[in-house]
């Protein structure tokens, strides 16, 4: 059986995002908002994460990208980012036969 890699986006505006790819999906795990001060907290509950680095946004399930995207709409930046990304790796797993493609 294949594992899901964590993947990582980085864009200039200094905004990272870790994800998966699980069956086909982008499961946005956390986005890390470099520069920015803020208590890191969870979406959507808004726990508050006092150990974790500022300006980290750690997701409670795992959204996929189209409810990451609604759920932190002023970071459409980032998500297209990480679209592009999640195309690249979709294209990549199908040219591996359906046993190794984690389905």
């Amino acid at each position: 059986m294949r594992s899901n890699p964590l993947r990582t986006t980085q864009i200039p505006a200094g905004k990272v995002a870790v994800w998966q790819l699980v069956n086909r999906a982008a499961r946005i795990l956390r986005v890390q908002l470099s520069g920015e001060a803020f208590t890191a907290y969870s979406l959507p509950s808004r726990t508050p994460l006092p150990g974790a680095q500022p300006g980290t946004i750690v997701f409670d399930a795992d959204p996929d990208l189209v409810d990451a995207r609604e759920l932190l709409p002023q970071h459409g930046d980032l998500w297209d980012a990480v679209r592009e990304e999640y195309w690249s790796a979709l294209l990549n797993m199908s040219d591996l036969p359906s046993s190794q493609a984690g389905m």
